[in-house]
């Protein structure tokens, strides 16, 4: 039988469009994706981009748009598998509040997640910046994104993968603009190497644990309770997983 195909659209503003090297970090997801996960899982990795510079989550044509790429991927017949979701960066520019952005955040996920979709939630990344102001804000954001639970959601934490001022400073020219906001033809490269590594563990641990979950568990009880604990797992919690293995309380199971 012929692996199914991965498609993904990738979301958001500038720095998902690859502005202003016009290389968007979806190249590089879909080259280690396809070296990772091509023939025996899926057949083929598909992409889109949908990024507008300068467009912001609160206002603009943010919703709107993923509204219209869902509509006219599924009158297609050809709904995404995940969408990468990246925004906020111009709406802490612009004064808005945490908890606008984060509700306007919420509102589009539910789109893709209604439609049967995952989502890959992008924490908003670091600048040059070091208003405190900014700062405060962009860190309520990325903790409400952190703390948000619901199936089909995931999140990566895109501020620590690539930080700027932690960063050596000789290498933030190679990965930085000189705005400090933008990245680098190399800099999306390793936007995309990041990303892909977390998706990529994602997939793979959901192969094998319904693989592991048929096999050790015919009980629709015992399944159901088993994958209650991988989707708390999913969510970051030490506890149910352990190197490899599923650990499951027999009270979980009675």
């Amino acid at each position: 039988m012929t692996p199914p195909s991965l498609r993904i659209l990738c979301f958001g503003d500038s720095l998902t469009a690859g502005y202003p090297a016009s290389q968007p970090y979806a190249e590089k997801l879909k080259e280690k994706l396809e070296d990772a996960l091509l023939v025996h899982s899926y057949s083929e990795i598909e992409y889109e981009v949908e990024g507008v510079p300068g467009d912001l989550v609160t206002r603009g044509s943010y919703l709107q748009r993923m509204r219209d790429s869902w509509r006219i991927a599924t009158q297609a017949k050809e709904p995404y598998d995940w969408t990468i979701v990246l925004g906020g960066t111009n709406d802490l520019g612009w004064g808005c509040t945490p908890e606008d952005i984060v509700a306007a955040l919420k509102r589009t996920w539910e789109i893709p997640m209604f439609k049967g979709g995952k989502v890959l939630a992008l924490t908003i990344p670091d600048t040059r910046s070091r208003y405190k102001d900014v700062k405060e804000r962009r860190e309520q954001v990325n903790k409400a994104i952190k703390e948000h639970k619901k199936q089909g959601f995931f999140y990566f934490d895109l501020y620590n993968a690539l930080p700027y001022h932690e960063m050596v400073p000789e290498d933030r020219p190679k990965y930085w603009q000189m705005d400090g906001v933008h990245l680098t033809a190399d800099g999306y490269n390793l936007m995309g190497e990041k990303i892909a590594e977390e998706l990529i563990r994602i997939v793979k641990l959901a192969e094998a644990q319904e693989t592991d979950i048929s096999t050790i568990a015919s009980d629709p009880r015992q399944r159901a309770a088993i994958e209650e604990m991988i989707f708390e797992e999913e969510r970051g919690n030490p506890r149910l997983l352990s190197q490899g293995y599923i650990v499951v309380r027999k009270r979980d199971l009675d």
